[in-house]
């Protein structure tokens, strides 16, 4: 299990610097990056693909025969086919049209297919299906944790949709390690109950690491002011107000950290946020969002103002005559770049115990004497 864990550490304890990273190699190769990135990916890709097809037919049947079972070639390749058809139909799905954000994602594809791939080389001396289990939820975890870093540190950004695609990736590295390395000789539970247990507790604690993830990140409020119109933020009405009182004399102190390994204002970069679609609106000509994000800032995020995001005063002026008389109850702000849920914690939480319960039983109930899913 070491290299996989000192993998999954080096991919944690890199996630602060990456952007770092990324911006020297831009620095370094102005014309090139992308051609630079983009070669490491499709290389990476190829060399899986290539290397999991020699080993595939090399091994043939010797490992299944020493091991006591045997899984016949079209099988093995069948799941090869599989691990590439969906990585390849799920990147384009959730493909933005900006080559740069794509060629980052099909990066983090290729790194946790990796990581789940040392994970299972650890666990495939399994019988059972915890073989499968096992390196899933740990790869998993890794990137909850990994993602809940980028959120946490500037510069960074940590969101669910990245977990899913975390996930699609282990998938299909597994997909790839079990037609390497054979699956297990069966899909059922351990019959001892310690390896149940170690399976209950993984997929437990998986289980709560997302929904800890999604509580902090998409979970927040919806703030309807009649001055404003209605916001989403993952801070409620109370904790604006309060922090637009106390970040002037934060800010004053120390300036609100920028990159690398600390915690992220996400005040401030909230109200980046509407700076960013007030500012799109007015290069669009859209004087209704324009002015009314340009509210929402005046009365939540002045300190965001102060730091030179403000309007000029011919602007302002230009922008309250041009909505004049369009009030503000039609407005709906969608400046937040990543979805912000507004569910009851409570109902949630109780849904996410529910699961667990669920799943602890699942695992730690009495397995049937009869194998499930064995292949002979």
């Amino acid at each position: 299990m070491l290299l996989p864990i000192l993998a999954s550490v080096l991919v944690v304890s890199g996630a602060p610097y990456v952007g770092d990273i990324r911006g020297a190699l831009q620095t370094s190769f102005p014309n090139h990056y992308r051609s630079v990135i983009a070669i490491v990916v499709a290389s990476a890709v190829l060399a899986a693909i290539v290397s999991a097809l020699v080993r595939v037919r090399s091994r043939g049947e010797s490992a299944a025969t020493r091991a006591g079972r045997t899984y016949p070639g079209w099988f093995r390749y069948s799941l090869l086919g599989a691990a590439v058809v969906i990585g390849v139909v799920y990147t384009r799905l959730v493909s933005t049209g900006n080559f740069d954000v794509d060629l980052v994602e099909a990066f983090h594809f290729v790194e946790y297919g990796l990581i789940a791939h040392l994970f299972y080389r650890a666990c495939r001396h399994r019988p059972d299906v915890g073989a499968l289990v096992l390196p899933a939820s740990a790869s998993l975890l890794v990137g909850i944790v990994d993602e809940y870093v980028q959120w946490f540190v500037p510069g960074r950004v940590g969101e669910l949709h990245d977990v899913w695609l975390n996930a699609v990736a282990i998938g299909c590295g597994l997909l790839l390690s079990v037609a390497i390395h054979h699956p297990p000789a069966s899909l059922g539970l351990p019959t001892r109950r310690s390896s149940r247990a170690a399976i209950a507790s993984i997929v437990g604690l998986v289980i709560l690491a997302g929904a800890a993830f999604v509580d902090r990140v998409h979970l927040g409020y919806e703030i309807a002011d009649e001055r404003v119109g209605m916001f989403r933020s993952g801070l409620d009405a109370q904790t604006l107000t309060r922090a637009a009182v106390e970040r002037p004399a934060t800010w004053r102190i120390a300036e609100p950290p920028t990159r690398g390994l600390a915690r992220e204002d996400h005040y401030l970069s909230e109200g980046l946020w509407h700076v960013q679609e007030r500012n799109i609106a007015l290069a669009d000509g859209d004087a209704v969002t324009a002015w009314y994000e340009n509210v929402i800032l005046e009365q939540y995020y002045p300190p965001v103002l102060e730091r030179g995001a403000q309007l000029t005063i011919d602007q302002r002026t230009d922008l309250e005559r041009r909505v004049h008389n369009v009030p503000p109850q039609g407005f709906v702000s969608t400046a937040h770049p990543y979805p912000i849920y507004i569910i009851s914690r409570g109902l949630f939480w109780t849904a996410i115990a529910l699961a667990i319960g669920v799943a602890l039983w699942v695992c730690l109930r009495e397995p049937s004497r009869e194998p499930v899913g064995a292949i002979a």
